[in-house]
Protein backbone atom coordinates (compact mmCIF):
# COMPACT_ATOMS: atom_id res chain seq x y z
CA UNK A 1 0.00 0.00 0.00
CA UNK A 2 1.43 3.17 -1.40
CA UNK A 3 1.09 6.91 0.47
CA UNK A 4 0.37 9.39 -1.80
CA UNK A 5 2.21 12.62 -0.52
CA UNK A 6 1.31 16.17 -2.35
CA UNK A 7 4.10 18.96 -2.57
CA UNK A 8 3.77 21.82 0.09
CA UNK A 9 1.46 24.94 -1.37
CA UNK A 10 3.31 28.30 -0.69
CA UNK A 11 1.28 31.22 -1.17
CA UNK A 12 3.40 34.24 -2.28
CA UNK A 13 1.71 37.48 -1.72
CA UNK A 14 3.56 40.48 -2.48
CA UNK A 15 3.07 43.90 -4.95
CA UNK A 16 5.84 43.54 -6.77
CA UNK A 17 5.19 41.48 -10.44
CA UNK A 18 9.01 40.60 -10.82
CA UNK A 19 8.99 39.96 -7.35
CA UNK A 20 6.26 37.16 -7.46
CA UNK A 21 7.34 36.00 -11.01
CA UNK A 22 11.00 35.40 -9.66
CA UNK A 23 10.20 33.91 -6.00
CA UNK A 24 7.58 31.51 -7.75
CA UNK A 25 9.76 29.62 -9.93
CA UNK A 26 12.82 29.84 -7.76
CA UNK A 27 9.68 27.79 -4.96
CA UNK A 28 8.35 26.14 -7.81
CA UNK A 29 12.00 24.43 -8.84
CA UNK A 30 12.42 23.63 -4.93
CA UNK A 31 9.82 21.43 -5.77
CA UNK A 32 6.49 23.59 -4.01
CA UNK A 33 2.95 24.51 -5.57
CA UNK A 34 2.93 28.03 -5.82
CA UNK A 35 0.59 30.33 -5.82
CA UNK A 36 0.53 33.90 -6.03
CA UNK A 37 -1.55 37.32 -5.56
CA UNK A 38 -0.17 40.74 -5.71
CA UNK A 39 -2.88 42.32 -2.84
CA UNK A 40 -3.28 41.43 0.57
CA UNK A 41 -7.32 41.18 0.00
CA UNK A 42 -5.98 38.52 -2.74
CA UNK A 43 -3.52 36.79 -0.78
CA UNK A 44 -6.43 36.09 2.08
CA UNK A 45 -8.87 35.19 -0.61
CA UNK A 46 -6.45 32.73 -2.00
CA UNK A 47 -5.66 31.45 1.18
CA UNK A 48 -9.17 30.72 2.05
CA UNK A 49 -9.07 29.37 -1.64
CA UNK A 50 -6.12 26.93 -1.73
CA UNK A 51 -5.27 26.43 1.98
CA UNK A 52 -1.51 27.05 1.65
CA UNK A 53 0.69 25.09 3.90
CA UNK A 54 3.19 28.33 4.09
CA UNK A 55 2.19 32.10 3.11
CA UNK A 56 5.07 34.26 2.17
CA UNK A 57 3.99 37.96 2.23
CA UNK A 58 5.19 41.23 2.07
CA UNK A 59 5.07 43.95 5.02
CA UNK A 60 4.71 46.85 2.55
CA UNK A 61 2.16 46.72 0.16
CA UNK A 62 -1.05 49.37 -1.03
CA UNK A 63 -4.46 48.41 0.89
CA UNK A 64 -3.99 46.02 3.80
CA UNK A 65 0.13 45.05 4.66
CA UNK A 66 1.49 42.18 5.65
CA UNK A 67 0.49 41.95 9.23
CA UNK A 68 -2.71 43.05 8.67
CA UNK A 69 -2.59 39.46 6.31
CA UNK A 70 -1.12 37.89 9.12
CA UNK A 71 -3.54 39.21 11.61
CA UNK A 72 -6.62 37.77 9.51
CA UNK A 73 -4.82 34.50 8.81
CA UNK A 74 -4.36 33.61 12.46
CA UNK A 75 -7.93 35.07 13.09
CA UNK A 76 -9.28 32.48 10.62
CA UNK A 77 -9.67 29.35 12.43
CA UNK A 78 -9.37 27.62 8.40
CA UNK A 79 -6.04 29.31 8.00
CA UNK A 80 -5.23 29.31 11.78
CA UNK A 81 -2.39 26.67 11.55
CA UNK A 82 -1.13 28.13 8.38
CA UNK A 83 2.95 29.33 8.52
CA UNK A 84 3.75 32.74 7.94
CA UNK A 85 7.02 34.09 6.82
CA UNK A 86 6.68 38.48 7.17
CA UNK A 87 9.38 39.46 4.33
CA UNK A 88 10.22 43.08 3.41
CA UNK A 89 13.36 45.60 2.40
CA UNK A 90 12.19 47.66 5.67
CA UNK A 91 14.91 46.88 8.53
CA UNK A 92 13.84 45.89 12.14
CA UNK A 93 9.58 44.96 11.77
CA UNK A 94 7.86 43.98 14.17
CA UNK A 95 5.33 41.14 13.01
CA UNK A 96 3.69 41.56 16.71
CA UNK A 97 3.78 37.73 17.00
CA UNK A 98 1.61 37.08 14.10
CA UNK A 99 4.09 35.69 11.76
CA UNK A 100 6.63 32.28 12.30
CA UNK A 101 9.67 34.12 10.74
CA UNK A 102 10.17 37.74 9.53
CA UNK A 103 13.18 37.91 6.55
CA UNK A 104 14.36 40.87 5.26
CA UNK A 105 14.85 41.53 1.68
CA UNK A 106 17.25 40.65 -0.17
CA UNK A 107 17.43 36.88 0.83
CA UNK A 108 19.49 34.61 -0.48
CA UNK A 109 17.55 31.86 -2.43
CA UNK A 110 19.16 29.20 -0.20
CA UNK A 111 18.46 31.32 3.39
CA UNK A 112 14.74 31.60 2.22
CA UNK A 113 14.89 27.79 0.90
CA UNK A 114 16.05 26.94 4.37
CA UNK A 115 13.62 28.73 6.11
CA UNK A 116 10.47 26.99 3.65
CA UNK A 117 11.74 23.59 4.34
CA UNK A 118 11.99 24.58 8.54
CA UNK A 119 8.89 25.39 8.68
CA UNK A 120 7.22 23.14 6.19
CA UNK A 121 8.90 20.26 8.14
CA UNK A 122 8.43 21.08 11.56
CA UNK A 123 5.79 23.81 11.72
CA UNK A 124 7.99 26.24 13.94
CA UNK A 125 11.17 28.26 13.62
Amino acid sequence: MSTITRPPTVLLIDDEDDTRSIWGMVLELAGMNVVCAGTGEEGISAAITHRPDLIITDFMMPGIDGIEVCRRVRADERLRDVRLILWSAARGIDAKGLADLVVEKPVQIDLLLHHVRRLLDTGRY
